[in-house]
């Protein structure tokens, strides 16, 4: 992300029609709720792309343990794996940030734990049950994702924000407003919660849409939040003002963080360095910055871009 960039991102909800009517925001997103209509003997309804219906298994309550082993994933048309024998284990209120260079396979990543990507190669599993096997919109009850380029719709703060619950009280949606640190602006407005932000939210700035993202996000309660590159078209004090806020409001929460910034990354239990594909590097924040590796080069990098300071033999965080 190039400092003083100010083009303008779409809020937060997961893609819908964009993702082929993929929806990650429901009334009740949790596992154990919100099951499809129809489902049948143990099993859930999944439509396919002929219009023909089969039936996948009955989603776990819970996605605990989420594993990925051994992940092989590819895009249609690419020679390459986008992702090539990556793993990852989350438990609950499990944080980790991955980084690397564009192209690494940070979004790759995304896709595949909303199963909007399928896998080539390697295993999947929400408490011990083959994602692969589930209804993908099962899926996504269970793991939600907050994108950089998600639908705000011409309409008010109040029903932006009960795309995610549609039954939400004012004080819940104000609770997710303060922990997204946008209530203070919202009760300055005229109309508060009954705002019109504008098609495609162009009465917002950029980080005001960012942080309705947000707040809608942790209004869904997923139990496994993706965030993919939340800030990646804000200038830099906003960016890092938003990370900041985004890693308070997510604590103690599991959390998947995808982003180039590196700032304030010291909050997250495990980082990973994404590089072609393959985890090149992992462990705390301070293990990372401490050792010759991809991660301390990248922090000197953004240090000499002025966005952090690293001094030598010392921990980018101290």
């Amino acid at each position: 992300m190039r400092a003083g960039r100010r083009e303008e991102p779409l809020g937060g909800q997961a893609r819908g029609a964009e993702s082929g009517g993929c929806q990650a925001w429901g009334e009740e997103p949790r596992g154990g709720q919100g099951r499809r209509e129809g489902s049948h003997g143990g099993q859930a309804r999944c439509g396919e792309a002929d219009g023909e219906e089969t039936w996948g298994e009955e989603p776990p309550d819970t996605p605990y343990p989420l594993v990925l082993r051994g992940i092989i994933a590819r895009h249609p048309g690419q020679a390459a794996p986008a992702l090539d024998g990556f793993g990852l284990e989350l438990r609950p209120g499990h944080r980790v940030a991955v980084v690397g260079p564009s192209g690494a396979g940070k979004t790759t990543l995304a896709q595949v734990l909303l199963r909007f990507l399928d896998l080539e190669g390697g295993t999947y599993t929400l408490a011990g049950r083959n994602a692969a096997a589930l209804d993908g919109d099962a899926v996504r009850r269970l793991v939600g994702l907050c994108a950089q380029d998600a639908h705000v719709f011409d309409s008010s703060l109040r029903e932006n924000l009960r795309l995610a619950r549609t039954g939400a009280s004012d004080g819940e949606l104000r609770a997710a407003l303060a922990e997204a640190r946008l209530l203070d602006w919202v009760d300055g407005l005229p109309d508060g919660l009954d705002t019109l932000v504008g098609e495609q939210g162009a009465r917002l700035s950029g980080g005001q849409r960012q942080r309705l993202a947000l707040a809608r996000a942790l209004l869904a309660d997923f139990p496994v939040l993706v965030l993919d590159e939340p800030a990646e078209h804000l200038d830099l004090p906003t960016a890092d003002a938003l990370t900041a806020d985004l890693l308070s409001a997510t604590r103690g929460r599991t959390t998947v963080l995808i982003t180039h910034r590196l700032a304030g990354l010291d909050a997250v239990d495990e980082v990973i360095v994404l590089d072609g594909g393959r985890a090149v590097q992992r462990g705390t924040y301070r293990e990372l910055a401490a050792a010759d590796g991809p991660f301390r080069r990248m922090l000197e990098r953004e240090a000499a871009e002025g966005g952090i300071l690293v001094g030598a033999g010392q921990s980018a965080d101290g």
